[in-house]
C-alpha cells in the first residue's frame, strides 16, 4: 500500500467537540436516511482506516469527516433527496452540489475536514466531481470515505430501489478498482470485508 501521500501537515485536533456542536444540529430535523447513512459510513470508514494502519490523528480526522461527509445535503430540498423516481438533470446537478455545500459549512471550522468532504465524490480515474481530481491528487481520507460511502449506499434500501446483495456490493467494488476507487483502499477492504459485512447487517 502507498503511504507517502498519506501524511498530512497540521492535522486538526479533532478531539475538540466544537465541530460537532456547531454542525450536528443541522442533521436533527433532516432526512432520516442521511443521518443513519452517515453513521454507518463512519463505522465502515473506521474499520478501513484500521486496516490501512492510519495513525491516531488520521483516524480522528477520518471519523469526523466520514460522519459529516453528507452535511451539505441539509441545503438540498428534502423532496429531491427522497424522490422515488428518476431525477431530472437539474435535480441531479443540485444533489451533486452537496459536496460544495458541505465544504462551505465546514470550512470556517476546519479546513482539512472541509477539503475531505469536498472531494469524497471524486473518482480515482478523474471522472468524479466536483473538480475531476484523480489518483493521489484526491485527499487520501476522501478515497477511504468513497469506498465506505458506496458500500453503505449499495447495501441499503433506498426510496428508488432495494438494497443490493452483499456479494453484488463486493463485485461492484472490485469492478471499479482503479476506476472509481483507490486500489490500496480496495485491498484494505478485502482484508476486513467480513467485519464490514457485520457492521452493515447489525445497523
Amino acid at each position: 500500500m502507498q503511504k507517502k501521500d498519506r501524511r498530512m501537515k497540521n492535522m486538526p485536533n479533532t478531539k475538540d467537540d466544537k465541530l460537532h456542536e456547531d454542525v450536528q444540529h443541522l442533521f436533527q430535523q433532516e432526512d432520516t436516511y442521511t443521518v443513519e447513512h452517515s453513521f454507518r459510513v463512519a463505522k465502515i470508514a473506521h474499520v478501513l482506516g484500521i486496516a490501512m494502519h492510519l495513525c491516531e490523528q488520521e483516524m480522528e480526522t477520518l471519523n469526523k469527516a466520514s460522519e459529516l461527509h453528507d452535511i451539505g445535503k441539509t441545503k438540498i430540498n428534502i423532496e429531491i433527496l427522497n424522490k422515488p423516481g428518476r431525477l431530472t438533470d437539474e435535480e441531479f446537478d443540485e444533489v451533486k452540489n452537496h459536496s460544495k455545500y458541505g465544504y462551505l459549512i465546514i470550512k470556517p471550522l476546519n479546513d482539512i475536514i472541509a477539503d475531505i468532504i469536498f472531494a469524497h465524490h471524486e473518482r480515482y480515474d478523474g471522472k468524479g466531481y466536483p473538480n475531476g481530481l484523480s489518483g493521489n491528487s484526491i485527499p487520501f481520507l476522501a478515497r477511504i470515505i468513497a469506498v465506505a460511502d458506496s458500500l453503505d449506499a449499495m447495501s441499503s434500501d433506498r426510496c428508488y430501489r432495494k438494497a443490493l446483495p452483499w456479494k453484488t456490493c463486493i463485485s461492484e467494488i472490485d469492478r471499479n478498482n482503479g476506476i472509481m476507487y483507490d486500489p490500496d483502499v480496495v485491498n484494505a477492504f478485502h482484508l476486513c470485508q467480513d467485519e464490514i459485512s457485520q457492521i452493515i447487517s447489525n445497523l
